[in-house]
């Protein structure tokens, strides 16, 4: 192997470490905003939190629910019209 393929293997699999990185930060940031709005944070509080207005929390999490018991969130597909 030259030193470009095993520099763009590097590359490659550091961003495979990355996506999954980020997707465990996803999952772990639903799962929290889920909790918070179970007990019943605001979408300001929410909004506070994230870093971003509070609609823009509730346009993104307004679907999504928290199972105490099981401790999982989901999201909820929105009602038709």
């Amino acid at each position: 192997m030259n030193r470009t393929e095993r520099l763009r293997a590097d590359a490659l699999t550091a961003a495979q470490a990355a996506d999954a990185r980020h997707r465990t930060a996803t999952a772990e940031r639903d799962n929290a905003v889920a909790r918070a709005l179970h007990w019943g944070a605001s979408w300001a509080d929410i909004g506070d939190a994230l870093g971003v207005t509070r609609q823009s929390a509730h346009r993104r999490y307004r679907h999504t629910r928290w199972n105490p018991e099981t401790q999982t969130a989901w999201t909820e597909p929105p009602l038709p019209i």
